[in-house]
């Protein structure tokens, strides 16, 4: 863990910085506050599109820039696109097919667009309500997906997710980067569209050190930024892997995981190295 003086906050959502319930609750919403009363900067790195960040971005007044697609997109509150990363026309057709012969379903997600394979597969209802909007129909028309920010395998079946991770891996190598955002989600962006490369090009844009900057998550998609910042936390709720590459751990989502963890982690040493420097 660095020494330096906490500057940038880096959160994930789901899992996170939501309950099990995907609410934000006040106490979670009061704790972000009082870090940002602190001096910190506060942002969000997520799996999710841009249009399922709104009610945060509210919520929280986050004025700078946010990551969405797990990194393959960085954009402003008000959506302007700042960088994004797009997967090759090949790969991407490749990691779609792969996904259907698995047996789970193809979401496809460019800018603020939204594709399926099935119009009442499972989770689309959930994620109509997150998007606030219909997706338009994909079929198994995988030379739609060319271009894309990100592709998605969704599946109730865990171990099917899991096995298509594997082959999306072993099939396309390092030219991707496929982690499973939930355990229901297989997420595929760009190699380089990753949550530690979000939290580097955030940093970037803010100006601040990576030692300066602290992480929070719950999930393998999460080891990536933490890998990245000078200090990082894990929920409870995280598998023991995830945990084990954290600076932290804190309680789970369900506990109160999130406000312990500002609370007692991250405002004591924002105050502790303030008083040290002052």
């Amino acid at each position: 863990m660095s020494d330096a003086p906490i500057k940038l906050l880096v959160s994930d959502v789901d899992g996170t910085l939501l309950d099990p319930k995907k609410q934000l609750t006040e106490p979670v919403r009061q704790a972000v506050l009082r870090v940002k009363q602190a001096g910190l900067k506060f942002t969000i790195v997520s799996a999710r599109p841009p249009l399922g960040t709104t009610f945060l971005i509210d919520a929280l007044d986050i004025t700078e820039p946010i990551a969405c697609f797990n990194g393959a997109l960085t954009c402003t509150p008000q959506y302007e696109i700042l960088h994004q990363i797009l997967l090759a026309a090949d790969v991407a057709t490749q990691v779609a097919q792969t996904i259907l012969e698995h047996g789970l379903d193809l979401w496809m997600f460019r800018g603020a667009e939204w594709w399926v394979s099935k119009l009442n597969g499972p989770h689309t209802e959930g994620h109509i309500k997150l998007m606030r909007h219909e997706p338009r129909y994909l079929g198994e028309d995988v030379t739609l997906c060319a271009r894309a920010n990100k592709l998605v395998g969704v599946s109730d079946d865990h171990e099917a997710v899991k096995r298509c991770e594997k082959d999306v891996i072993a099939k396309c190598g390092d030219r991707v980067s496929a982690t499973r955002s939930s355990d229901y989600y297989l997420d595929v962006t760009d190699h380089d569209a990753n949550k530690g490369n979000a939290v580097v090009q955030l940093a970037k844009l803010m100006d601040i050190p990576l030692e300066n900057v602290a992480t929070i998550g719950d999930m393998p998609t999460d080891m990536f930024m933490f890998a990245k910042s000078g200090m990082s936390i894990a929920m409870g709720n995280a598998s023991d892997e995830v945990k084990a590459a954290a600076t932290f751990t804190t309680t789970s989502n369900a506990e109160g995981g999130y406000v312990k963890a500002m609370d007692e982690i991250v405002l004591p040493r924002v105050a502790q190295r303030a008083g040290a420097q002052g």
